[in-house]
Order: structure tokens, then sequence, then C-alpha cells
């Protein structure tokens, strides 16, 4: 896709980033239940919701292999 004038990225509010690290503390793999949840207590889509949580699993496996090569 080729960004215009007319599209751009938002990042998430820090309420919405807590909800979603709070959940990912808990357990970094959602199922349809919960994504239901965090769905209904923000503003954001279960595709976003599920894309978050795919994007943070990979966040967080950079981060130890960064941890451990130290």
């Amino acid at each position: 896709m080729i960004r215009t004038d007319e599209f751009y990225r938002e990042g998430y509010s820090v309420e919405i980033l807590n909800v979603l690290e709070r959940e990912f503390s808990q357990n970094q793999y959602i199922n349809r239940i919960d994504r239901e949840r965090i769905v209904n207590e923000t503003s954001l889509t279960s595709r976003q919701v599920k894309y978050w949580f795919q994007n943070r699993r990979v966040s967080e496996k950079k981060l130890m292999r960064r941890r451990l090569s130290k």
C-alpha cells in the first residue's frame, strides 16, 4: 500500500496500551473470549487486538535475544 496524505498511522492511547499490556502479562496468547472482552473494553477491532498480540510476541522475542547476547 502506498502511503498518501489521506493514510496515516496513529498510535494507541495510554489507556488502551495499559489494557493490552495487562492482558499480555497474564497470557501471551489471546483466546477468542478474552479478545472479545478487550474489544468491548477498548475501541479496537478484533483484528487489531489479534495483530497487536502477534507483534508484541515478536517484540518480546527480540528483547529476550538482546538480553541473552549481552
